[in-house]
């Protein structure tokens, strides 16, 4: 029995030294973290932030537990309130943040959320949160939310607009948007995500040369999936369409890539045949095109092909198998095709007679090719007139016995001279 009075005795004592002990600093810090998570319970954000705000002051500051119950209390705030006092909460919360931060108690994973309240701040501290999003996105990779994508080129935008001579961060805008366009091809996210990063990229980034530079490292690491690969050379493609670097050994060598990956792609097969034009490289065009007719999809894709060989055939000066070609277009070229025949005519007509009348007699065909184009809707320009200048004169049809028709063998058809 006196043992346990002894033991009673001594907790009193023990218990009554430890109140003692405790401050009015002590108390006044619990209050407050009671008060806050009272408030919390009743799903009050506004005053639990309040009070945790008090309370960190009092308390001298917190550990990690408590400035995670604040931020949290901040983020519930900012989102159920109007956006005269946003702002306002948005600035404390960034604010805590950083206190969290210098204290060693922040939490890495709250990067891009963090990042993109300092945009939301009054006054943005870009570079942080240039500094927030970059390792936010390193560590989150294919599983980072599209939405920070954008924030982050954005950020990097508006940080190069502040100080449009900057070339390092106009280097960093090219680079980071081949790197976010390969994250965003990668991690399937929308269509709208890399057009909005795009409309940044395109009102800094003008010229070819440019983006010559970085693409080259990129082209040498694409990815190794062919879905993933085959996208991100036909964002590169179109990228370099836009910026009129179609004569560049970099647009060519995407293009050859983009056919070792897909090669029975119709696509692909005519845009390499257009890059092979681009390179006055008609003949190897002509191949490629026909390859790609025995890939067309339907009809009309055929008869465009054959016209585009008809326009291959004609840039190379084989006028003969152009005129041809173009013949055997129908459909919705037809009208195209007829105005490359009536020229393959003209330029061909020093090479189709026998003698002065024969070849004049040409130009009267090409006319008639011409005009069948014209009604057909294209464009002939002036060549309509300049071929009627070249008409046989009636001193030269009066000289050649005055025939009313002559034949042209070279095409199978007879022309009227009255």
């Amino acid at each position: 029995m006196k043992l346990e009075r002894l033991l009673l005795g001594t907790l009193i004592v023990i218990g009554f030294a430890s109140y003692a002990q405790e401050s009015d600093e002590d108390r006044e810090c619990t209050r407050m973290r009671f008060l806050a998570g009272e408030e919390l319970k009743i799903k009050n954000y506004a005053g639990a932030s309040m009070y945790y705000l008090k309370g960190e002051k009092i308390c001298g500051g917190y550990d990690a537990a408590n400035y995670g119950r604040l931020i949290g209390s901040l983020r519930n705030a900012i989102n159920g309130t109007t956006d005269a006092a946003k702002t306002a909460y948005t600035d404390t919360l960034v604010e805590t943040y950083n206190r969290a931060e210098a204290a060693g108690h922040y939490d890495q994973a709250d990067d891009l959320l963090r990042a993109s309240y300092i945009l939301q701040a009054s006054n943005p501290n870009r570079k942080k949160a240039d500094e927030l999003f970059q390792r936010g996105i390193k560590a989150q990779g294919v599983k980072t939310n599209e939405a920070y994508v954008s924030y982050f080129y954005y950020n990097t935008y508006a940080m190069y607009a502040a100080a449009p001579t900057d070339v390092d961060l106009k280097k960093r805008m090219i680079s980071d948007y081949f790197e976010l366009s390969t994250l965003i091809s990668k991690a399937g996210m929308s269509v709208k995500t890399q057009e909005t990063i795009t409309e940044y990229f395109n009102a800094v980034v003008r010229s070819c040369d440019d983006i010559l530079p970085d693409l080259k490292g990129y082209i040498e690491n694409l990815p190794t999936d062919a879905e993933t690969k085959k996208a991100n050379v036909l964002n590169f493609i179109s990228l370099l369409e836009q910026k009129n670097c179609t004569e560049s050994a970099e647009y060519f060598r995407l293009i050859d890539i983009y056919v070792e990956i897909d090669p029975t792609s119709f696509d692909a097969q005519m845009m390499k045949a257009k890059a092979l034009v681009g390179q006055n490289k008609h003949s190897d065009a002509i191949t490629t095109l026909r390859k790609a007719k025995e890939l067309a999809p339907d009809a009309e894709k055929a008869q465009e092909i054959n016209y585009e060989i008809a326009r291959a055939q004609y840039s190379s000066g084989s006028y003969t198998a152009a005129y041809n070609t173009a013949m055997s277009v129908s459909g919705a070229q037809k009208g195209k095709a007829l105005v490359i025949a009536g020229q393959c005519v003209g330029k061909n007509a020093n090479n189709c007679g026998s003698g002065t009348l024969d070849r004049k007699a040409n130009y009267i065909y090409a006319v008639q090719l011409l005009e069948q184009a014209r009604n057909l809707g294209e464009s002939t320009g002036g060549t309509i007139s300049s071929y009627k200048g070249m008409y046989p004169t009636e001193q030269e049809i009066f000289e050649n016995g005055n025939p009313s028709t002559i034949s042209l063998s070279c095409y199978g058809v007879s022309v009227s001279l009255k």
